[in-house]
């Protein structure tokens, strides 16, 4: 797993996260406080549900995940979702899907419906749902221009709309692959030569803010520069910087009218510059919605890292058949033979740790992964996948401080509510004591160091990673 696939994963979470949580303000005033994911709004979401926003970006990263990205194909997907009766649906996607007899017919419906209104066919319904495109053609712009307009037409005939996906697929691009927030501009020279100016003139106004300027936002221009605006004007902090993601998901939801797309749209470029690890654990646990198959079971977070994963490796599973195998312990057991290791923490007999064949059929009422796993336990109920390599370099965690902060905190609130937590990784050596001493830290007020030093006298192999040490220590000194 590189940071570049954690970044990949974040694109989907992020759009999905910024989602649910605008979604039970939206055309409401704007909450006084933090927003939540409080479900409600037009399709009486449950908390943590995503919207069509989200379900339609899943029907892109649904074709995306099989290595291909036909316009075709996802109109068919959109076509399967439309007609199995989806609780929301926006007014110009459902005037053209409506139309369509078959997915052939449904870019030419879109197109007929701009010529039938030429000044209201440029929503901000393709914008939403554009970031899977980026995914799928990572480091091609010409490629990812021509396939972020192409899907953007089936259902948004209007240039204006294509143009946007464009800009917002560069952005995403490079905040993959490159770590910055300001790719947007690198996308003016994908467009037409003639309309450069109209954009880079719309993307000044967003820098210029206030992100409350641009409200309504049921138009693709507004709603890209709010999504800019809630992104640029919100302060990176100096400490865990990847809260950023969380303080500007609450600003694009504060800015009013539109408020799961806009946080949806901002959201899909917070998750691909800061990453999967940096959406908080409850946020992943309470993430679920329909799939592109809208009548089957609802999908969760793993669900998404998987769609996203398989979508920039060009629909390729890794060696050890990740993120699509059932089990990884055939996997695992060749590289790392261990037996099967689960025990309870001595200050907590509510928390257990065990290595990957130890969690392996043990009950508990969350089980908190700290490796890759396969399909059969990701998505099990009451489990959280967290994105964190066992690498001696802090490059490779860069949301590491947040990341134990943020489980040591869930933790804890877990056991007061009574709910025993299993938390492994592959042979309990690292990751496993070093977020079992996070939570000793947090618990019981210990110095990073000395919940370590706990730790290693507890369990039978613990390896000392100097990375991991140093983040516990700055946490809780």
């Amino acid at each position: 797993m590189s940071w570049d696939l954690a970044r990949c994963a974040g694109v989907l979470l992020g759009l999905a996260a910024g989602d649910a949580l605008g979604a039970g303000y939206e055309f409401r005033t704007p909450p006084s406080a933090a927003a939540a994911m409080i479900g409600g709004g037009l399709g009486r979401w449950e908390p943590g549900e995503w919207t069509d926003d989200t379900q339609m970006a899943v029907c892109i990263a649904e074709e995306a995940a099989t290595g291909a990205l036909e316009p075709v194909e996802v109109a068919a997907r959109f076509l399967a979702w439309y007609r199995s009766g989806p609780a929301d649906v926006g007014i110009q996607t459902r005037a053209v899907l409506s139309a369509a007899h078959d997915s052939a017919e449904v870019a030419v419906r879109a197109a007929r419906y701009f010529e039938a209104h030429p000044h209201g066919a440029a929503g901000n319904g393709s914008l939403m749902r554009t970031a899977p495109v980026a995914l799928a053609h990572l480091g091609h712009d010409e490629a990812l221009a021509e396939a972020a307009q192409a899907i953007s037409a089936l259902t948004h005939a209007d240039p204006l709309a294509g143009e946007a996906c464009v800009l917002w697929c560069i952005a995403i691009d490079r905040a993959v692959r490159h770590g910055n927030l300001d790719g947007i501009w690198e996308g003016l020279d994908c467009l037409a030569p003639n309309r450069r100016a109209f954009w880079a003139d719309r993307l000044a106004e967003a820098q210029q803010g206030p992100p409350s300027r641009f409200s309504p936002n049921g138009y693709v221009v507004p709603a890209l520069q709010a999504a800019i605006a809630a992104v640029w004007h919100t302060p990176v902090p100096k400490e865990m910087p990847c809260r950023h993601l969380q303080h500007a998901l609450q600003a694009a939801v504060h800015i009013g009218d539109d408020t799961d797309t806009v946080a949806a749209i901002a959201g899909g470029l917070l998750g691909a510059r800061w990453g999967a690890s940096a959406l908080p654990a409850d946020w992943q646990l309470a993430l679920h919605g329909k799939p592109g198959c809208y009548g089957h079971a609802d999908y969760l977070a793993s669900d998404l890292v998987r769609l996203a994963v398989l979508a920039a490796r060009g629909g390729q599973p890794d060696s050890s058949g990740w993120p699509v195998a059932e089990s990884l312990a055939g996997f695992y057991d060749s590289h790392w033979p261990s037996r099967p290791l689960l025990q309870p923490l001595e200050q907590d007999e509510g928390i257990l740790l065990a290595n990957y064949a130890g969690a392996l059929g043990a009950r508990a009422d969350l089980v908190v992964s700290l490796c890759r796993t396969g399909s059969g336990l990701s998505g099990a109920d009451g489990h959280l996948a967290v994105w964190l390599l066992d690498l001696d370099d802090p490059a490779a965690n860069p949301n590491l401080e947040f990341v134990l902060s943020d489980l040591a905190v869930s933790i804890s609130r877990w056991r007061d509510q009574g709910k025993t937590v299993l938390v492994h990784c592959v042979q309990a050596e690292c990751r496993t004591p070093t977020v079992a001493a996070a939570y000793l830290a947090e618990r019981c007020g210990m110095s990073g160091e000395s919940a370590l030093a706990t730790l290693r006298g507890q369990l039978p192999r613990t390896s000392r990673d100097a990375a991991f040490a140093s983040a516990l220590a700055r946490r809780w000194p």
